[in-house]
């Protein structure tokens, strides 16, 4: 035993050494932990937004069918009571014309970011585009209020809006489209 101790002092920068040789174990450890872990978080990261994807999605396809039942049934109706005043029509056109964000993308609006670039930004646009549409709805509606008999040229003013709300679904659709893809294919 006396003989390694003898050994140990022939060697007097091993203790130093030892200590850097730790420390480099040390670094590389935590390196490679922080590696793993981020790894874990993007894929975590990519699967909620698949998940998202998914979920929102279908209701993404309906909402042109929406939108289209909102123009046939403001046709209907102008056509049908084209002979009354505004305020016997302006609650029928609100109910009518609003457009309800759909649940999922409702429920899921403070996480649309995760969906990149290639959906978020017009997901958010959606929703903010719905909100809009229907603040003008209400807006159009209460000044259908006062008006005689031109309430049907106030009823125009709502296709416009309906025109641009139908563009952008339709860029959502084709951005989210492959992500929901890659989930089934």
């Amino acid at each position: 035993m006396q003989a390694f101790f003898e050994r140990m002092n022939s060697f007097p920068n091993l203790p130093s050494w030892l200590q850097a040789f730790t420390a480099f174990v040390a670094l590389g450890v935590s390196v490679w932990a922080v590696i793993r872990s981020s790894s874990s978080q993007r894929k975590r990261d990519r699967l909620e937004s698949r998940g998202i994807a998914v979920a929102v999605y279908p209701e993404i396809l309906m909402l042109p069918t929406i939108i289209q039942n909102v123009r046939d049934n403001l046709r209907l109706l102008t056509e049908r009571n084209a002979n009354l005043v505004g305020q016997s029509v302006a609650a029928s056109v609100q109910q009518i014309a609003r457009i309800e964000i759909p649940p999922m993308l409702d429920r899921n609006i403070d996480r649309l970011f995760m969906l990149g670039d290639l959906g978020g930004p017009s997901c958010l646009q959606l929703v903010r585009l719905i909100m809009q549409h229907n603040t003008t709805v209400d807006a159009l509606a209460n000044g259908m209020v006062v008006m005689g008999r031109q309430w049907p040229e106030v009823v125009g003013q709502i296709e416009p809006h309906l025109a641009l709300l139908e563009k952008v679904v339709e860029k959502c659709e084709h951005e989210i489209k492959p992500l929901h893809g890659a989930i089934r294919g």
